[in-house]
């Protein structure tokens, strides 16, 4: 994850933003959990883009399985 996150600052962020995060996703025994990685002593995290809704934990999950399906049915399918 970090590798994508210095690549990002790096290359494509522009001068005006502010550092990036990034946010991993993940599925574990049918719980969502979010995890940051944040430069060591971050104290301040800002958006230059967001959206006013917040999907639920339920609907992130769902689209986290929705998600896991497709892949499952591209390996039966042998596309991966």
């Amino acid at each position: 994850m970090q590798i994508y996150v210095n690549y990002h600052n790096r290359i494509e962020k522009l001068p005006t933003e502010n550092p990036s995060i990034g946010i991993l996703l993940c599925a574990n025994k049918n719980a969502g959990a979010v995890k940051f990685t944040l430069p060591k002593n971050s104290k301040n995290i800002s958006a230059s883009h967001y959206k006013l809704y917040r999907p639920t934990e339920q609907q992130l999950l769902e689209e986290g399985n929705k998600e896991l399906e497709k892949i499952e049915e591209e390996k039966e399918q042998g596309g991966i």
